[in-house]
């Protein structure tokens, strides 16, 4: 086995991880060893490689110093033990099958004891995230106070899953993935010693197929081998290990972007039809349509798996789609890939995946749509020969979970209870499917967003409530907002400031009467209410008082509770308690609270 056979043996053949090499070479050089090391990476990528090599120079006799390497002799019982997973000085334990307190206390009680030689007595614990609560708690002890002879080097995938009491008596490596340059250099290297010649491309696909492990790179390669012979191309890596093309998936991608859901589900069955691994599929349709959002962001030469000419061709798709639309169909694939490794049948799910990213409309921008509206006071969007006609108002929405305008991307977002819709909102289950996500609402969905027009007139009272109720019964989310204001002074004259103070735990809001959605409609209700254009200046207020969203909470807090005390002390239900000893549970409908 490739992966066994080449297996790091010096600090020089290590891949990838020169940070790493370059401070325990150092720490050996200057006598600053450290008690206990935890190696954090993910698989195949060196750690308990590392591990061994560092343990040899630790221990060994005859190590020698070479173009700033340590090199051990490979030939002393030491080396050879240790080589070997043998030596009675450096153990190797694994934390998945002893991951119990006792052990841990075979550890601790073994570390009481000097080696039987050498200077360390060394412990390699691979997937130390696996011990118990209670076999953490045995080893701290021990770190705490380590013998000046022991050295611990805990390995593992998931270092967030070791306590912090343990991490913070340990010196952490975090180890980092393989580029796919390093893999294929390495790769080239481990053919010419085997002799067998192999393409670029087929190296390259390998490469990418690793994921950052050296390990798993060996290991395709040796199926690759077993497949192919002594000569191997890229189709023979294809088939070997069920590789895609890549012409096939930038198929499926551009069908989507174009909204050709049939062309799109076509490709779909023909990867079906080869056998191809739907979640392998996937994966690559997410890299892909990534690769092509940080090509429309302006990045030049993403960190990708692609190779330059398939880049070129993902670059030929950047003007199909706009970016925030792509960065949707991103999530939607991302959330369905869960639940494609889930699913009974898993050729469903990407159907319908393909479905609805392929037929999803555009997002429409908010100032647009805003300003079609304000032209006529309020006009209706709705894409027809009535473009333009006023329609009735809307009824005000007042308890919103969520706003109609999201403020980072000044997009209209379909939120069923938000907007009101021509069409039903969609079924729990179907928004279960798609993670929960929504694309933005079709122009003919959207009937009107009750804007604010010049040409309205408040007949409220000119007060800061005044205000707040004009805004409600035209512009809801601006209410909604500026009920979370604690501190504020009207303008009396034209010229005046709109001065609104916010507690800086409602900065987010705060920050949406910033955004230019926001900004212009604010600016309109201002000049509604009061009669003429002012200014807004927005500070941090230090007043911890309620705001007038809480206050209207504790009202009716306060209501329902006088209720419920009124009824408590009737004397009809008094007497009801008396005689049957129970407590009466009384519900209030949404009509009495």
């Amino acid at each position: 086995m490739l992966a066994r056979k080449y297996r790091p043996k010096q600090f020089s053949d290590i891949v990838g991880q020169l940070s790493v090499v370059k401070t325990l070479v150092n720490a050996i050089k200057l006598n600053r060893t450290h008690q206990a090391y935890v190696f954090s990476g993910s698989r195949g990528i060196g750690k308990t490689s590392i591990a061994r090599i560092f343990s040899k120079a630790l221990r060994c006799e005859n190590v020698i110093e070479k173009n700033g390497l340590l090199y051990s002799c490979d030939q002393c019982s030491d080396c050879i033990e240790i080589a070997a997973g043998s030596s009675v000085n450096v153990m190797e334990i694994d934390g998945a099958s002893n991951n119990g307190v006792d052990s841990v206390r075979e550890i601790r009680e073994g570390a009481k004891f000097l080696p039987s030689s050498g200077k360390y007595k060394i412990y390699i614990i691979d997937e130390v995230h696996m011990l118990s609560t209670a076999a953490f708690n045995a080893l701290l002890k021990t770190l705490e106070e380590p013998p000046e002879h022991v050295v611990f080097i805990f390995a593992t995938t998931e270092s967030h899953k070791i306590p912090e009491t343990i991490l913070g008596r340990c010196q952490r490596f975090d180890f980092k993935r393989v580029t796919v340059a390093q893999i294929t250099e390495r790769m080239k290297e481990v053919l010419q010693s085997e002799k067998i010649q192999a393409e670029d491309a087929a190296l390259n696909l390998i490469s990418r197929s690793a994921e950052g492990s050296m390990r798993d790179a060996l290991s395709i390669l040796d199926q690759v081998i077993s497949f192919s012979g002594m000569k191997i191309n890229a189709q023979a890596v294809r088939e070997s290990i069920g590789l895609i093309g890549t012409e096939l998936i930038l198929a499926l991608v551009k069908n989507i972007l174009l909204r050709d859901a049939k062309a799109a589900l076509s490709v779909a069955q023909q990867a079906f039809n080869q056998g191809v691994d739907l979640k392998v599929l996937m994966k690559m349709v997410i890299e892909m349509i990534h690769a092509l959002i940080m090509i429309q962001v302006g990045v030049e030469k993403p960190e990708t798996h692609f190779n330059d000419d398939e880049l070129m061709q993902i670059s030929n798709l950047k003007d199909i789609r706009a970016l925030e639309e792509n960065e949707l169909i991103f999530q939607v694939f991302h959330h369905g890939l869960d639940l494609l490794s889930r699913a009974a049948q898993p050729k469903l799910i990407l159907d319908l995946i393909i479905v609805k990213t392929s037929l999803a409309e555009e997002i429409i921008r908010a100032d647009k749509v805003a300003d079609e509206m304000s032209e006529e006071g309020m006009l209706d969007v709705h894409a027809g020969p009535d473009r333009g006609a006023p329609r009735p108002p809307a009824t005000p929405v007042k308890n919103l979970t969520s706003a109609v305008v999201d403020p980072v991307l000044e997009k209209v977002i379909a939120k069923p209870e938000l907007v009101q819709t021509t069409e039903a909102a969609p079924a729990p289950q179907a928004r279960e499917i798609f993670g929960g996500l929504a694309f933005g609402a079709k122009k003919q969905e959207i009937t009107e967003i009750t804007p604010v027009a010049p040409t309205i007139k408040s007949a409220r009272p000119k007060t800061w409530e005044g205000f707040i109720e004009f805004c409600f019964e035209h512009k809801p989310v601006l209410a909604v907002v500026m009920e979370s204001v604690v501190e504020w002074s009207i303008p009396l004259n034209a010229g005046d400031s709109l001065k609104l103070g916010f507690r800086e735990k409602d900065q987010a809001k705060a920050e949406q009467l910033q955004q230019k959605a926001y900004r212009d409609q604010f600016t309109q209700a201002i000049e509604a209410h009061f009669g003429f254009k002012s200014p807004v200046e927005i500070f941090f207020s230090k007043n911890a008082g309620e705001s007038m969203a809480e206050k209207t909470i504790r009202a009716q807090k306060e209501q329902r509770d006088e209720k419920m005390k009124n009824i408590l002390s009737n004397h009809i239900v008094q007497e009801a308690r008396s005689l049957f000893g129970v407590e009466v549970q009384i519900e209030l409908s949404e009509k009495e609270k």
